[in-house]
Formats: C-alpha cells, sequence, structure tokens
C-alpha cells in the first residue's frame, strides 16, 4: 500500500509538470529587423525568461520559442518587464541572453538571474561595465564559500563605485546600503544619470514595479471530517488489530501563488488540529471467553506543505492536491475491557510521525475569493503509529 501511494503521489507531480506549459501574458516582440510584432508571451520565471521567450503572434494558433540572439527584445503589456538580448559575462563565460532592462539613461541595468542568485550589470554610456551580484544565503554551502563570496562581494563593490564615479550622491547611496534590493539598486542608477546628465533627458525605468516578481498570497480557513482505517496505538499488544473511527479538523493555511513555475498552481503550508477523539473495536483474544472492549483516545496537531494545481479557467474548476505532512498526537491514553473489568488504564507518551497526502475536489468561485471542497488520503510513511485517514474539508479562501 504504501508503495502504491507514493507511485500515486509521483504521478500527480508528473500530470501537473507536464500541463504547466504556459502563464500566458499579452506582449510584443521586436525582431531583428526592427518590426514589431504583438501577441501572447509566456510569463515564466526571470530564470527560465532569461534563456527563452515564448511567444504566440495575434492570429497564430501556435507559440514559437525564442532563443537569445533570434529576436531583438520582448515585453510585456502595461509596463512590464523588459528583455533585451545582451552578451555578458555571467560565470566567466560571455554568451548571449535575456538579460532584464531594468534602467536606461547615462547608465543602463541589467539583471540576469538563475536558480538561486541574480547578475546585476552596470553600463555606463561609453560602455564600461560592472557587474554585482545578489547571491542567495542558499548558494553558499560552507563557511569557505560563504567567506569567497564575501571577497568577490567587495570587489564588485569597488568596481562599481569607479563606474559611478562622476556622481557623489550614487556612491553615498551605494555606501549606505548593506543589502543591495532592486529599487535601490535603480535608485542608484537613477541618481547617476540625474547628477551626469547635461542634456535635459530623463532616465527610463522599465522595473515598473517590485511587485511584479513577488507572488500574491492567500489565507485560508477550513474544517473536515475524517475517518481513520488503520490506526494503532504505540505500544499495541494485538499486533493484527486496527482502530477505526472518525474525528473533526479544523486548521487555517497560506497559499502562495506559483503561476511562473505552474500554471494554475500553488504552495501551501497549513496547521490542523483535531480535538480528543474515540477509537474503539473489540477483539476476541486467543483463549478468551468473550471479546474484550478497547477505547483509544488521543488529539492530533498537524502541519502540511505541498502543492495545489488547479485545471481551466471558469466560476467552478477541478483541482488536485499533494505533499508531506507531519502529525504530532498528544493525550494517547488506552483502555481495554474484559468480562466487564478493566484489565488496562494507561496513558501514553505523545507520538509523533509523517507521511505523504493526495487529494483531488472542485474550487467555485465567491466575489473575489473562493471556495473548495475536497477529498484527501493521507498515508504515515515513517514513524511509529501507522496512519491512513481518509477525509473530506471544505476551505474558505481569502
Amino acid at each position: 500500500m504504501r508503495k502504491s501511494f507514493i507511485i500515486l503521489y509521483s504521478l500527480f507531480f508528473c500530470v501537473a509538470l507536464s500541463m504547466a506549459q504556459t502563464n500566458p501574458k499579452p506582449g510584443y516582440i521586436i525582431t531583428n529587423t526592427g518590426d514589431t510584432v504583438r501577441g501572447i508571451l509566456d510569463f515564466r520565471t526571470n530564470e527560465i525568461l532569461s534563456k527563452k521567450c515564448v511567444f504566440q503572434a495575434q492570429g497564430e494558433s501556435e507559440s514559437k520559442t525564442y532563443k537569445p540572439g533570434d529576436i531583438e527584445c520582448f515585453r510585456f503589456d502595461h509596463n512590464g518587464k523588459f528583455f533585451v538580448t545582451r552578451r555578458l559575462n555571467v560565470n566567466g563565460d560571455p554568451q548571449l541572453y535575456f538579460a532584464e532592462f531594468m534602467v536606461q539613461g547615462k547608465m543602463n541595468l541589467y539583471c540576469v538571474a538563475d536558480k538561486y542568485n541574480e547578475y546585476f550589470f552596470f553600463e555606463r554610456e561609453d560602455g564600461e561595465m560592472a557587474q554585482f551580484t545578489n547571491k542567495s544565503i542558499i548558494s553558499s554551502s560552507t563557511l569557505h564559500e560563504a567567506k569567497d563570496q564575501l571577497v568577490e562581494q567587495r570587489e564588485q563593490y569597488g568596481k562599481v563605485k569607479i563606474l559611478l564615479k562622476d556622481s557623489r550622491k550614487a556612491i553615498d547611496d551605494l555606501d549606505k546600503e548593506k543589502e543591495m534590493s532592486r529599487k535601490k539598486l535603480v535608485k542608484i542608477v537613477r541618481d547617476y544619470h540625474n547628477d551626469v546628465c547635461t542634456d535635459g533627458s530623463n532616465c527610463m525605468v522599465y522595473e515598473y514595479k517590485e511587485e511584479s516578481d513577488k507572488a500574491k498570497t492567500h489565507f485560508k480557513v477550513f474544517a473536515g471530517y475524517a475517518y481513520y482505517s488503520h490506526e494503532r496505538t504505540i505500544n499495541q499488544n494485538l499486533p493484527d488489530e486496527t482502530y477505526h473511527g472518525g474525528a473533526f479538523e479544523l486548521g487555517f493555511a497560506t497559499e502562495i501563488d506559483i503561476e511562473r513555475t505552474m500554471k494554475g498552481g500553488s504552495a501551501e503550508i497549513g496547521l490542523t488540529f483535531s480535538p480528543k477523539a474515540k477509537f474503539e473495536h473489540d477483539t476476541m483474544v486467543r483463549g478468551g471467553h468473550e471479546p474484550s472492549h478497547t477505547t483509544y483516545e488521543k488529539g492530533r496537531i498537524s502541519c502540511h506543505m505541498g502543492v495545489v494545481k488547479c485545471f481551466g479557467q471558469g466560476s467552478i474548476v477541478p483541482f488536485v492536491r499533494g505533499g508531506g505532512f507531519y502529525v504530532y498526537h498528544f493525550g494517547n491514553h488506552e483502555t481495554r475491557i474484559y468480562q466487564n473489568k478493566k484489565i488496562l488504564d494507561m496513558d501514553w507518551e505523545s507520538t509523533a510521525h509523517f507521511g505523504l497526502y493526495l487529494g483531488a475536489g472542485v474550487q467555485m468561485a465567491v466575489g473575489k475569493h473562493v471556495t473548495r471542497l475536497h477529498g484527501d488520503c493521507y498515508k504515515s510513511v515513517i514513524g511509529k503509529g501507522n496512519m491512513m485517514k481518509w477525509g473530506v474539508t471544505a476551505e474558505f479562501v481569502l
């Protein structure tokens, strides 16, 4: 059963990813001959957009994928992100990228992203260029690597300051900032332009909103009923028996849209509380004269983390969900009665285990919010206290 559940769980993610081909947004491309073609662009992560542009021209039924150099640039509508073909030295090997064009003026600012880091390029009007790398913590796995990154960053700061030498304000901005965000870098370049510009021209800031890179976050509350078809006590001395029973659940969670990675997808993390539930069964033990009646009581607090994938658009759409969970049992108490005598009355220590969950349901729009109804199966894979849980849950997503 465990192997079958893991296989189904893997298939869920394969199906979800295989159907996540596009995140269509209106925009245009400019060809190498200078022609502007309007249509639909695939709005993916900055890392993906630095390597390819998937574009469906107006009137066409199929999209086409362009690599850096195939076209001059592309841009999303509503003053959206703007990418241009540039040859840049990101990791010691100059190559063509679709670089995000953030500021244009006496100093240009470009950005190329990979899985963890962002590489910013300051380009002065005379063609001189300096690089600044904004590395994530996860990109350094050892203390030695972290020290190397710090040395590299100091060297980059020095080169950028030399490039900004004609603007005291831009250098002061650079000196006083310990951590560089996109917004701060845009301000530094804008200050440089305003200081050195003598023809009265304005610099163009294409990074219109920093929120364009931020995923939307939703909060949700939910309630449900779960039936546990396989439930065991931690020190059960009847190894062939399982306890069956149900419990009501309450909880809250957060969802973050991951549309730029998975069409119709969101990542969820939540907390669930189950008040003390009672599980009972009668068992005829070997040599016994009548069945013994066993009662097992406990409460639960569990957390889960996974992915929700919606299919299609409309007021009512189906969805699937899956991920991992961790459950903590508390107040474990077991009693057993045989021939009207209580032969066992014990409190067990708190227990915990974790596993996988997989489910499906329907989502319905309610104004700016949505409600969901879904059924799920939870299966523990590691830890004392085997569990198979089937449940129906109703959610309200704010």
